[in-house]
């Protein structure tokens, strides 16, 4: 915990730099072959549209691809798009295991009430990388897992089964490296983002 106060709370979840500002020693590797899900995003023309709320219709994959593409529309105020996946109380007891919801509870709720888990790419960062993994393939290392950084390693035995999670990439056109975030998933009929739990739990 002592670790927790001493790091700036925007490293701490979010990291900073180009190449890859989730990534930490122990973390996978980025693939750059054939299995990258690499999509351009389809920018809607009207950028300032800003939705009050993310409030979940679509809970598949491709829901939480729209969701993430209007991080991309030009001019989007991303402060205001990355408050509303802040979890609720109710959220961290359906995300995570027992004790482990308080820790996260603990570890989170500050971050977000002062501000400063905000989700943003890069200028010229157009287009979205994204993968997914349960809990149990997390656990397992099965499916997406490999793509997720090595903390989930140490969180996924905490974590709630039967929940999909969600690491993604804002990158250049081409590129693989970019601003990369990871914890988004659907809780309790809504999008929200529990990013780097491993650090919270320990």
């Amino acid at each position: 915990m002592k670790r927790f106060l001493l790091m700036p709370v925007a490293l701490l979840f979010f990291g900073c730099g180009e190449s890859d500002p989730v990534k930490d020693p122990g973390s996978a590797s980025d693939n750059t072959g054939q299995s990258q899900k690499i999509e351009p995003s389809t920018l809607p023309e009207n950028s300032n549209a800003t939705p009050e709320s993310l409030e979940v219709v679509d809970s598949s994959e491709a829901g939480a691809r729209t969701l993430l593409k209007k991080f991309l529309i030009p001019g989007a105020d991303h402060a205001k798009l990355s408050a509303l996946l802040a979890p609720r109380p109710g959220d961290y007891a359906a995300a995570f295991i027992g004790d482990a919801a308080a820790k996260a509870a603990t570890g989170y709720q500050q971050a977000w009430k002062d501000g400063k888990m905000v989700i943003s790419p890069k200028a010229g960062q157009t287009e979205l990388l994204l993968w997914n993994a349960t809990s149990e393939e997390l656990n397992e290392g099965t499916g997406d897992a490999g793509q997720f950084p090595g903390g989930y390693q140490e969180a996924a035995k905490d974590l709630k089964p039967g929940v999909t999670w969600y690491r993604f990439k804002f990158v250049e056109p081409g590129k693989t490296l970019g601003m990369a975030f990871d914890g988004l998933a659907c809780i309790n009929g809504r999008w929200t983002i529990f990013p780097k739990p491993w650090r919270v739990l320990r």
